[in-house]
């Protein structure tokens, strides 16, 4: 399977595009500073009348590059776990950097699960791989690569699993997500300030439940394929409207879990897994 291209365009490229004639020099400078990435605009000369026109066609030849492609820091971990784990003031690694096999590259995220019993016992389970970023809007969609090579279930099945956590801030908005209309409730949190969507690639074969301040999604159902590596590529802008109602906005942080994962595991219960990330995606289309 070949890995499709998620590469922003080089400078060279931009400056190989055809651009209209451009008739204000002020103008030339605002073309400039777009395509360096610069927010601001210069500011006209007196007497000089900004072109409507002129200004969109400079939008559209030059989108900012915050918006376009991966907002991820070390997507194929070829730096080791460096810009992994980074959560508040914190450094939770949970998996180790593998040269094989992986997808592309030198190296690969390697979650490993394993329960024996006697092992001291959590009501949930879980191995994950976590950053944090803090891009301008909400990215149009999450994708990468997952091998799994041992799965050992339980009477209670783990999941392979992506999160994607917003945490807010600002918006009106996300009081009716965030709050509740029970605090007697023992499971309700009166202050939590997230919200999350979660995939499920592999695992149970229900479908899973949404409940406060979690909605799902299941892409596939039953134990993972193994010694495969397996793509997926999810319309994360699109799923949080469909199932949140909106798409997030002045959100402080989102963090996202590439995660394997038991919840509710049967004491004493043994299990066993191998998970594999690779070469991952959480960004913007390149427009």
């Amino acid at each position: 399977m070949v890995t499709p291209s998620l590469k922003q365009r080089s400078p060279a490229e931009w400056a190989g595009q055809r651009i209209a004639p451009i008739r204000h020099a002020w103008l030339a400078l605002a073309l400039i500073a777009l395509a360096c990435g610069e927010a601001a605009t210069p500011e006209a000369p007196d007497g000089a009348a900004a072109d409507p026109a002129e200004k969109a066609a400079a939008s559209a030849q030059f989108p900012t590059p915050l918006l376009v492609g991966n907002h991820l820091r070390n997507p194929g971990f070829e730096a080791g776990n460096a810009s992994w784990g980074e959560i508040e003031d914190s450094k939770q690694i949970d998996f180790e950097i593998v040269r094989e096999p992986t997808h592309s590259g030198r190296a690969a995220a390697r979650l490993v699960a394993s329960w024996q019993p006697g092992d001291r016992e959590r009501p949930v389970s879980i191995r994950s791989a976590i950053q944090e970023i803090s891009p301008p809007i909400f990215p149009d969609r999450i994708s990468g690569w997952y091998r799994v090579d041992r799965w050992e279930d339980t009477p209670d099945p783990g999941a392979l699993q992506l999160e994607i956590i917003v945490g807010v801030i600002g918006d009106p908005r996300t009081l009716e997500i965030v709050e509740s209309d029970d605090p007697n409730d023992p499971e309700v949190h009166p202050e939590l300030d997230n919200f999350q969507l979660r995939y499920r690639l592999a695992g149970p074969t229900e479908e899973p439940e949404d409940g406060g301040n979690i909605r799902n999604r299941a892409i596939g159902k039953g134990p993972p394929e193994l010694k495969s590596w397996v793509y997926f590529d999810l319309p994360v802008k699109s799923d949080f409207e469909q199932r949140w109602n909106h798409v997030p906005a002045n959100f402080r942080r989102l963090r996202v879990l590439f995660a394997v994962r038991w919840d509710d595991k049967e004491e004493g219960a043994a299990l066993h897994a191998d998970v594999y990330y690779d070469d991952l995606f959480f960004g913007f289309d390149d427009l």
